[in-house]
């Protein structure tokens, strides 16, 4: 595996241990069941980043041409 991919699947991780935490401090500061727009919003930004990323490299791979395998 490449380092550029390590890197993005380290983040990825990163993110999906932070969703359950940003999760229980958006319940914790609801305003009368209201949730705070400006912490869906930081939640939204962080999860299309990661998205974003994981999407383009998955282009970019599709994009590459087919490896040739050693059968040796």
């Amino acid at each position: 595996m490449i380092r550029r991919d390590r890197e993005l699947l380290v983040h990825l991780s990163a993110v999906n241990t932070r969703v359950g935490e940003a999760v229980v401090e958006l319940c914790a500061h609801q305003d009368d069941g209201e949730l705070p727009a400006a912490g869906l919003r930081a939640l939204g930004d962080n999860l299309q980043h990661v998205a974003t990323r994981l999407l383009t490299r998955a282009a970019e791979l599709e994009a590459a041409p087919a490896r040739v395998q050693d059968s040796s």
